[in-house]
């Protein structure tokens, strides 16, 4: 009986081996076929001195976040073992990687597709929430618009999904939130500089990864007026903006122009809704540890890099919600334009 158990492992293991089914090794191809975006959270200088994609680093990363064998990385890159050494000090020189007694470990936020579907699912209840919490507010935000005498395309209809998703939730509030909830003074620092950074599978480019809602300043275009976009298919328009001078000035004839009023309103709206929002992510502060530990991300990097990629997520969903509820109209392109 042993022995026949010992050929069915055998053959089995061989089996396998012949249909190239080791795992470490399908997941690494999966990852170099895939495509990841490396999105960052900073304000001002604050970014990466470095190209991400080059010799394929964001990849290690990946490759290591995925638990696989450094040297089964390297031989699969082509990498020789100098070139691994070099390219694990730079990193850690970047504080993009760090090395403990269970070895090498990515200090960024990496999500691949199937970890994304993931952490939608555990966002929802605080998403459902958010947007039930903004749903309230609408009608006293409405008002404030009205009374303020803003029409137009500077109404509250017109400007909905960027006061409900951007400023309420976004650009507006983020900052703030992290010192609320998240007590951090600073960014992470790297290299000298203070920002979160991530790289997420890409699988619906050219819109954004997951679907994730974003703000981007776009310098100075015309008589020192700068456009910015919101939204979560940024990435052509951006690189239109940069060489084509007319669907340039075509946006900057029809985006609404931010008028000092108008951001003091902006600020004050996010400065309002702040406290609610606080209140929604502190009671769940234990169910957000659990998620955090669940997802692996705890062995990984800290609570505040995981959260703050993860609340992306969550804005993301309560926006949608507000969507269907037709609380909020999200522009066809997924972009919304204006003027600062």
């Amino acid at each position: 009986m042993k022995s026949k158990l010992f050929f069915l492992l055998t053959t089995i293991l061989i089996a396998g081996r012949c249909n190239g089914q080791d795992p470490a090794q399908k997941l690494l191809d999966t990852i170099f076929k895939s495509r990841y975006s490396t999105p960052i959270i900073s304000r001002g200088d604050n970014r990466p001195d470095f190209d991400r994609r080059k010799d394929s680093v964001h990849f290690f990363l990946v490759a290591l976040h995925e638990r696989i064998d450094p040297e089964k990385f390297r031989e699969k890159a082509g990498w020789s073992e100098d070139m691994m050494k070099d390219k694990i000090q730079f990193l850690k020189s970047k504080n993009w990687l760090l090395e403990d007694e269970k070895g090498l470990k990515p200090t960024v936020f990496i999500a691949s597709a199937k970890q994304g579907t993931v952490l939608y699912r555990y966002g929802k209840p605080l998403a459902e929430e958010i947007a039930q919490s903004i749903e309230k507010e609408i009608p006293s935000i409405r008002e404030k618009f009205q009374r303020a005498g803003f029409t137009g395309n500077c109404s509250f209809d017109s400007l909905s999904f960027l006061v409900l998703s951007n400023v309420l939730l976004d650009n507006w509030q983020i900052m703030e939130m992290e010192g609320a909830y998240l007590k951090q003074e600073n960014r992470p620092l790297r290299h000298g500089k203070h920002y979160y950074a991530g790289l997420l599978e890409n699988n619906n480019y050219p819109k954004e990864p997951f679907g994730i809602f974003g703000n981007q300043f776009y310098a100075a275009v015309k008589d020192s007026t700068s456009l910015s976009i919101y939204g979560n298919n940024r990435f052509i328009p951006i690189a239109r903006l940069a060489k084509e001078p007319d669907f340039r000035d075509s946006l900057m004839n029809v985006a609404p122009k931010l008028t000092p009023v108008l951001y003091n309103l902006f600020d004050s709206l996010s400065t309002d809704y702040r406290p609610t929002l606080i209140k929604i992510l502190s009671t769940n502060t234990n169910y957000s540890h659990s998620v955090y530990a669940k997802t692996g991300y705890s062995d990984e990097i800290t609570f505040e890099e995981f959260f703050i990629w993860w609340y992306h997520f969550i804005y993301s969903e309560a926006t949608d919600i507000l969507a269907k509820k037709k609380l909020l109209v999200v522009p066809r392109d997924g972009n919304f334009y204006y003027k600062n």
